[in-house]
């Protein structure tokens, strides 16, 4: 017991510098168990003996690897996944992963993009890259953050352009920022802030909101009142037209308008000894009153349990919530509608760093009510947001999860059907667990075929190992709910923000022809939206951008390669003066230009 409260406190130790492992040792195949401490350095454990293992016989692949495929033992670890975005303008998508101090980006063929790897210096990276147009100059920028050896030292957010090379402004050095940077429009002006978190003092820690430009956005940082715990949601949590900011200490969920100014009813207090870790709010519509819900995982170190809440824009809580689990929980809340009852479904996988598998899936609809089926288990620990998506072309969400163990050096990912029943087909295996790896789904070569890419990690040393596999299943955009972390490359907790840009499809008939529909509402203050069409079969990378009278450009809100659909974007002319604009679409040969008034 006294070697076990050693390396206990080493953990809390350790923890400062990121994540640390362990296993359970034992003859034949060992069940590798590796064990992360809460934001607080806490770990829960069972069996901690050391007597414990599971024999696991693994299959290979279940899905064919992309040629170029695996990258095989990278030094260093992933945490939350990575990206698909287009790099280089092309029609295919890229692979973008954070992995020790190196940013890797590669073509479907596993070729490098051109600038790429770039590495960090002197500390390693944390969470996962996001990617958005930061600076308004109509390209696609990557953001990660290195997160400072100890409370208040080093730690720099770093913006990088296609090619690698820094963004203007960038690095800042920050400090200790912890988790993925998440971006999004605050203001409806060019370009994405960026929101992270700096830990300094537990009564001091503070949440952040840079501009593109490397400065400090009005109004900000916040104090919040414990270590933070996890990144940001960002999105419209009142109605206005306009995203908020919600961030999670230890102890308390706060949320803020764009300006800084905190909702009403926030922060809330978990009750109960109940805190924070890693589950980043997820920002849901589950009444269907247009007004978005947050929803967020918590664990106690007391009782040794955990709990999803489901909370109005007002601070309280919905009906029927917080629903307990039996361990704690880290990883964000995944929403979709998974068992086709037209009523929205929120899942979650709980952990525990054990021996023998004693996890769950949970899964309950809006109204706290389990669903048939779950929860699924015993099995081991899930430490990432669960993917939704129809992975086997049956019309119904399947439930993709990642594993914190590897039997004889193998991983794998898991998945379910809506009924809680295991697909057929899988596990599909991994060099080392895939824990806290969220895997990515798309369509990278754009052949029209579902494409898979993930991750494995090994330990002593710490290294991991990337794939890509194509599944043979049909790429259908509409049937996957959260294709990275945090449903987009922005990361920015909101559902239905699932394209690679931030627009939302807004239905599941495909269109026959390109349209732009006039803006609505005409006039409008200070917000309206624009709606447009893809037709079917078409692929197309599409640009819409505004424009004042001068034929100057105000703003682009969308840059991106885009499949058929009907889309909806929202702009904000809160900074822009009283006048007439225009929107233009670019959608491959299709250019249309509209005008809209806007009136203070």
């Amino acid at each position: 017991m006294k070697i076990f409260s050693t390396f206990c406190l080493a953990l809390v130790l350790i923890f400062s510098f990121g994540f640390t492992f362990d296993y359970y040792p034992g003859s034949g195949p060992v069940n590798i168990t590796p064990m992360v401490p809460d934001v607080l350095g806490n770990v829960k454990i069972i069996n901690s003996d050391g007597r414990t293992q599971i024999v696991n016989i693994n299959s290979t692949d279940s899905f064919p690897l992309f040629s170029g495929f695996p990258k095989n033992n990278l030094v260093g670890q992933v945490s939350e996944g990575g990206i698909l975005c287009n790099m280089d303008g092309d029609n295919d998508l890229e692979i973008v992963y954070n992995t020790g101090y190196t940013i890797q980006a590669w073509n479907f063929d596993g070729s490098n993009v051109p600038g790429w790897p770039v590495t960090v210096p002197a500390l390693p990276l944390d969470g996962a890259p996001a990617c958005g147009d930061i600076d308004g100059d109509g390209e696609l920028e990557i953001v990660v953050v290195n997160h400072g050896a100890t409370v208040g030292q080093g730690g720099n957010i770093i913006a990088l352009e296609k090619n690698g090379t820094a963004v203007t402004g960038f690095p800042i050095v920050h400090g200790y920022s912890s988790r993925t940077p998440v971006l999004a429009n605050l203001d409806g002006a060019g370009g994405l802030e960026i929101i992270v978190n700096k830990r300094q003092l537990s009564s001091t820690s503070e949440i952040w909101v840079y501009r593109g430009t490397g400065v400090v956005f009005p109004g900000w940082p916040k104090l919040i009142n414990h270590y933070p715990a996890s990144s940001s949601a960002v999105g419209d949590i009142t109605g206005d037209g306009m995203p908020e900011v919600v961030s999670e200490s230890v102890s308390s969920l706060y949320a803020w308008g764009a300006d800084g100014n905190p909702i009403a009813g926030f922060p809330y207090s978990m009750p109960g000894g109940d805190v924070n870790s890693y589950s980043s709010p997820v920002l849901v519509d589950v009444d269907g009153d247009n007004i978005r819900e947050i929803v967020f995982g918590t664990h106690n170190s007391s009782v040794g349990d955990g709990a999803v809440y489901l909370l109005k824009n007002n601070g309280t809580l919905m009906s029927g919530w917080p629903k307990r689990v039996t361990q704690w929980i880290y990883g964000p809340p995944a929403v979709g509608y998974i068992d086709g009852d037209n009523i929205i479904d929120i899942a979650v996988g709980d952990q525990v760093s054990s021996g023998t598998p004693i996890d769950y899936i949970n899964a309950w609809n809006k109204n706290g009510t389990s669903l048939t089926g779950f929860p699924i288990g015993p099995i081991n620990a899930v430490n990432n947001q669960i993917t939704l998506a129809d992975i086997d072309n049956d019309n119904n969400f399947e439930l993709i999860c990642d594993d914190n163990t590897s039997t004889a050096g193998r991983g794998k990912y898991l998945a379910f059907n809506h009924d809680g029943s295991p697909v057929a087909g899988w596990d599909v295996n991994t060099n080392g667990a895939t824990f806290f790896s969220t895997p990515m789904l798309g369509d990278v070569n754009r052949d029209g075929v579902l494409d898979i890419a993930g991750s494995g990690m090994n330990f002593s040393p710490i290294t991991s190992t990337f794939y890509l596999w194509n599944t043979a299943a049909p790429y259908i955009p509409l049937k996957i709910i959260n294709p990275m972390w945090q449903f987009n490359s922005r990361h920015n907790g909101v559902y239905g923000d699932n394209p690679l840009v931030g627009i939302e499809p807004i239905s599941g008939v495909m269109p026959s022809k390109f349209s732009l529909g006039q803006n609505y509402p005409n006039p409008f203050n200070p917000a309206t939206k624009i709606k447009f069409e893809i037709p079917a079969g078409v692929s197309a990378y599409t640009t819409l951008k505004i424009f004042d009278m001068l034929g100057r450009e105000v703003n682009t809100l969308v840059s991106e390669e885009l499949v058929a659909g009907t889309y909806e974007v929202a702009w904000s002319a809160k900074n822009q003066p009283s006048g007439v604009y225009f929107y233009k679409l670019n959608a491959g040969n299709f250019t249309q230009t509209k005008k809209m008034l806007m009136v203070k």
